[in-house]
């Protein structure tokens, strides 16, 4: 398939996934009348100022009024203020918003340094100044333009120009660095999800299926008489050319990775403090917006909402990701809101939002990373990218010389 054509379909996709978000929330503001807990009927207003304020002001067919938050009428209708999707965008606060944004960039930092680690160790003498500028361009390409190449190529490319002659140990560096991201986030959230996992069995079941499964593949790569025992280099050479060079470098980042057993503990540790800072940061946006859900149930459903959004389904998993915010967050957040109207719809609403929120932060500063590509010296070029893939599907790499993946 043409490479345009398929970007288009894929922002197709994302415009009709938005739009589908776009009716499960509540856009407008509304008074929503109860009786007996079910909704009788709802009258649109327009809140003026902050909606966490009691009493709420807001503006109903061209009259200013003031409202508490909830009240009772005198034939038992109870009537809420209930804020819809801008509101919550409009009144976030700055304090909390800007700590959000502090740990997202501290978790780029991290994720840089980690990943010069994994440089060093493959023998490619890289500063770690350079692997965070590589790490910032990567994050540049994979948010800002979507497409069949992502990031992860382009920062495995700028390597293998800053230190010619390592293109294994480049892409098998950036190839690990992301395992062990996912890998790390998944066990954050597999470690959280057992101190509750009667409220959140069916995300328990999943998380620790997907850990497990994982764990039996890892036993068998680094087996070397289970490979034999399933004829894992037969099976290998059986593949298409462009799949078996890519497992080909897994492989040989398996057999170079399992003596460096500290490396790899001290990365998944990393990993894990990484991903801390990044669901903090959304705890951060999320009390900025007055989303109202519980500290912990952030550590349990934002790692799931991640590893899920990072299957590329979507461009930076615009649409995917607001989906699941609103979905989980209906489902296991309408409990901690007490006195407001429809709760999981509320809950909903306000999980897109926070979802949107936090993906224009990591837009924006995408954006500012894309600097660094205009002033890069040995700029990755179109023909190196097409190069590079064209090269994958035929050679699956140099062999390893002394001290490299083997």
């Amino acid at each position: 398939m043409n490479k345009r054509l398929a970007t288009a379909l894929k922002f197709l996709f994302v415009a009709g996934m938005m739009y589908y978000v776009s009716t499960l929330i509540t856009l407008d503001d509304q008074l929503v009348y109860r009786v007996d807990q079910q909704v009788a009927k709802t009258e649109v207003i327009d809140i003026q100022g902050d909606w966490r304020s009691d009493p709420v002001l807001f503006e109903q067919g061209g009259v200013q009024r003031s409202e508490a938050a909830t009240r009772r009428l005198p034939d038992g209708t109870q009537v809420d203020v209930q804020p819809g999707f801008l509101s919550y965008l409009r009144n976030l606060d700055v304090a909390w918003f800007t700590l959000g944004v502090a740990c997202y960039l501290i978790t780029v930092m991290l994720a840089g340094a980690r990943w010069w680690w994994l440089l060093k160790v493959n023998g490619m003498n890289v500063s770690l100044l350079e692997a965070l500028r590589f790490t910032w361009i990567g994050v540049f390409f994979n948010t800002v333009f979507p497409g069949s190449t992502g990031g992860d190529v382009l920062k495995a490319l700028y390597i293998m120009k800053r230190c010619p002659g390592h293109r294994v140990e480049a892409l098998v560096s950036v190839g690990v660095d992301r395992i062990l991201g996912l890998g790390s986030l998944a066990l954050l959230g597999a470690i959280c999800v057992l101190f509750a996992v009667d409220q959140f069995t069916t995300i328990a079941a999943g998380i620790w299926g997907v850990i497990l499964g994982v764990g039996a593949l890892g036993v068998v790569a680094f087996s070397r008489r289970l490979r034999q025992l399933v004829r894992l280099k037969w099976l290998l050479n059986r593949l298409p050319s462009r799949l078996r060079s890519a497992l080909q470098m897994v492989d040989k980042a398996i057999f170079f990775y399992r003596d460096q057993r500290a490396v790899i503990g001290v990365s998944l540790f990393l990993g894990m403090l990484n991903h801390v800072l990044s669901v903090f940061a959304v705890v951060c946006l999320g009390i900025a917006i007055g989303v109202g859900m519980p500290t912990f149930e952030y550590f349990v459903l934002v790692p799931v909402i991640n590893i899920a959004s990072a299957i590329p389904i979507a461009p930076n998993g615009w649409g995917f990701g607001e989906i699941l915010y609103g979905h989980l967050f209906a489902e296991h957040g309408a409990q901690h809101l007490t006195n407001v109207a429809d709760a999981a719809a509320a809950m909903r609403t306000r999980g897109v939002a926070l979802s949107l929120l936090y993906r224009s932060v990591l837009t924006a500063f995408s954006c500012l990373a894309g600097v660094l590509v205009l002033f890069e010296k040995d700029r990755v070029t179109k023909a190196d990218v097409e190069r590079e893939v064209a090269r994958s599907g035929d050679d699956p790499g140099q062999p390893a010389g002394p001290g490299r993946a083997s």
